[in-house]
């Protein structure tokens, strides 16, 4: 291959590219940054309505535990 140009010409190039390569890399960060953004959003609210749904729910009464009744120790207790 052939490269045409000056070097200073080349180097105004390969510039340009990476100024071109990093702005694109930036752009999909914030992309990705708004995204998750959203998702964290969309999660926190549902988290929210479910705690809300929960409380509203009538609780159960909790059920008692029967005490052991003690055997004398001729039967064993």
């Amino acid at each position: 291959m052939r490269q045409t140009g000056t070097p200073a010409e080349r180097k105004v190039f390969r510039d340009m590219d990476k100024k071109k390569a990093l702005s694109e890399a930036d752009k999909l960060k914030q992309a990705t940054l708004k995204k998750t953004a959203k998702l964290r959003a969309q999660r926190l609210e549902k988290e929210a309505a479910e705690r809300i749904a929960d409380e509203a729910k009538p609780k159960k009464p909790a059920r008692k535990r029967q005490a052991m009744k003690k055997l004398p120790v001729w039967q064993g207790g």
